[in-house]
């Protein structure tokens, strides 16, 4: 049977912890945070050598949770160690399916500008499309490991889908239609790096990636969409924060380019900021073209509800907000509820 602790189980962990190891006793919220991540990881034998590890960290490490532990050279775990699987003690084995992206379902999201009648260089859709401000929009994005390890005891490769969904649910009077959707397959690699950076902050990770983009519209004038990158991914942590920096280069263009300027609008990379509070969890995540001066930043606010089901805020503002929507500027509002595990 398969054993998930509770939070009186951890609450008593922590107590046991605390009175067995009194180096810990002065940094309660280290640890608390130590046995949360602890807690989270779904294989049974991975999550006992996770409480294992706790009890013999030493005293000089209690109040660092990004150091080294000199016996074994294992580190404690950490949030981004978690998601990325990048130790041994978190792989958990190829061909399982986990969340990438977290999962969305918004019932409502606001448009200060619905864009009723998408353009691009190669002309403009043929009719406009009447368009309420407030739609729905849901994302899936899923992940699997098809390599574990590649060089020595780094290195995973991983193939993640992601689709997002905008639908005119509210809008009756042209039968709620679905208004854009949006495929992204990724192939990618993971490496532990583990490089401190100064005392608090360490680049844990370099990922190396291609992404296809599209809308399905094939080549219908105006709205059809697609672009293909390669992009390496900078992972830095610090006790609750979380950094990636994500440059790209767009490549296999296609012959004719349904969105040539695409990167006037989105630019040449991005910045994912996490900032972990308790259980709820603030993002930031920004764009900017320096030549065009146009980008994009968009805040959310996922706050917990029951398991891995969070409540979501967010507030985005810029162009990009779909890739139908590249070059058109607009604010939204968005409501609903996220699905994540880290």
């Amino acid at each position: 049977m398969t054993y998930f602790p509770t939070s009186t189980t951890v609450a008593g962990v922590l107590l046991l912890l605390m009175a067995a190891t009194p180096a810990l006793a002065d940094s309660p919220r280290e640890l608390r945070q130590q046995l949360e991540n602890c807690q989270t990881i779904r294989e049974p034998e991975q999550r006992l050598a996770c409480f294992d590890r706790l009890l013999e960290m030493p005293k000089e490490q209690a109040g660092d949770p990004g150091a080294e532990i000199a016996k074994g050279g294992i580190r404690p775990v950490s949030r981004m160690n978690l998601f990325w699987e990048l130790d041994d003690q978190t792989h958990s084995g190829r061909g399982r399916i986990r969340a990438y992206r977290p999962l969305l379902a918004i019932p409502a999201r606001w448009s200060s500008s619905p864009n009723d009648r998408p353009s691009s260089p190669t002309g403009e859709a043929i009719d406009s499309f009447p368009l309420d401000s407030v739609e729905a929009f849901f994302r899936l994005s899923l992940r699997t490991k098809v390599w574990d390890n590649p060089v020595g005891d780094n290195g995973d490769i991983w193939f993640a889908y992601t689709q997002t969904a905008y639908w005119q649910a509210y809008n009756t009077d042209n039968s709620s239609p679905f208004r854009e959707t949006n495929y992204m397959p990724e192939v990618f690699s993971a490496w532990r790096i583990g490089l401190p950076l100064g005392e608090r902050w360490r680049w844990e990770l370099l990922s190396l990636g291609f992404k296809h983009q599209s809308n399905g519209r094939g080549s219908v004038l105006g709205i059809s969409r697609s672009w293909n990158r390669v992009y390496a991914k900078f992972g830095f942590k610090a006790q609750d924060t979380e950094v990636y920096l994500r440059p790209w280069v767009r490549v296999f263009r296609e012959d004719p380019d349904d969105n040539a300027d695409i990167e006037d609008f989105l630019g040449y990379g991005d910045l994912h900021v996490i900032r972990h509070l308790n259980q709820s969890r603030l993002e930031l995540t920004a764009r900017l073209n320096p030549s065009t001066s146009k980008g994009m930043v968009r805040l959310g606010y996922h706050f917990p509800l029951v398991g891995d089901l969070h409540g979501y805020l967010s507030v985005f503002s810029g162009y990009g907000e779909s890739l139908l929507d590249y070059n058109h500027r607009q604010t939204t509002l968005s409501a609903g509820i996220s699905m994540f595990q880290f």
